[in-house]
């Protein structure tokens, strides 16, 4: 048993750690996508039917452990189309269907049959039209809008000559221009008169502003005026202060008799008195 449990091993003078590294990772993502065309998954079927074999009855949305095989066409050169394959629970025989994205449906391919194939309400089972598929639905909604550019256009058989076509669309994008330029002008005219309108309501503003300032003016000088008009004159304070006192007073407020009173006014406007007083 002690041989079993060697710890030494051995290493290539050539021997890199992380080249070695990168190329297990390398090799162990091939193993895991080699057989991606062939997977095995788990699946429910997408209707009922019968196995050929041993006529089991097989429900639909059963659930069964199948493969997934990728196949090599597609449907308009870029949807995937798939093979699905179970075993029948019953006698293990192939049974294998497809996905059919043309119709939004399953076909079925070997080992098994559909047990009624459903029909739009739009069918009846008397009818022998076939069904529009997806193919003739693309190709009638292209012709019915290469019609209506037609029509617009003006062009009405396909048989027209290039050149009309293309003389009928130069025509059109001189107009527009012409259109655009005559728009552009009616614009600018449109800008000058509302300036124009603008500086003339601001004068007139201006204007009357002016007269109604110089109206208030008057009227206060007015005013002014009539306030003075109406105002009594004022007296002269230096005649109305000049109070003459006779020369002689001989009765007193003391009861004393002056006698020989004089009075006069100074230069600085007050009143002197002079006299002998008498006993």
């Amino acid at each position: 048993m002690s041989e079993r449990k060697a710890i030494n091993k051995y290493y290539p003078p050539d021997y890199n750690p992380l080249e070695a590294e990168k190329l297990s990772r390398k090799m162990a993502k091939n193993l895991k996508t080699m057989n991606k065309s062939h997977a095995s998954i788990r699946l429910m079927t997408p209707f009922s039917m019968r196995c050929l074999e041993c006529n089991e009855y097989i429900p639909k949305s059963r659930k069964f452990n199948g493969k997934k095989e990728l196949l090599k066409e597609k449907y308009l050169d870029s949807i995937k189309i798939y093979r699905l394959t179970i075993s029948c629970p019953r006698c293990a025989n192939s049974i294998a269907f497809r996905t059919d994205p043309g119709n939004s449906d399953y076909v079925m391919e070997i080992g098994g049959v559909r047990n009624y194939i459903p029909q739009k309400p739009n069918d009846s089972s008397n009818s022998k039209a076939a069904v529009e598929t997806v193919d003739e639905t693309l190709q009638r909604l292209v012709r019915e809008k290469e019609m209506e550019q037609n029509e617009k256009m003006g062009i009405k058989d396909k048989a027209d000559d290039k050149m009309d076509l293309l003389e009928k669309r130069l025509a059109k994008i001189q107009q527009e221009q012409e259109d655009d330029e005559e728009l552009e002008n009616l614009r600018k005219r449109n800008l000058e008169m509302s300036q124009r309108a603008e500086i003339i309501s601001r004068s007139k503003h201006s204007q009357k502003e002016g007269v109604a300032m110089a109206d208030d003016l008057d009227s206060l000088v007015e005013q002014a005026f009539d306030k003075h008009r109406q105002s009594p004159s004022k007296p002269d304070n230096n005649k109305n202060d000049k109070k003459r006192t006779p020369l002689f007073n001989p009765i007193s407020t003391k009861g004393k008799i002056l006698k020989k009173n004089s009075s006069r006014t100074n230069p600085l406007g007050i009143v002197v008195k002079r006299g002998r007083s008498l006993k």
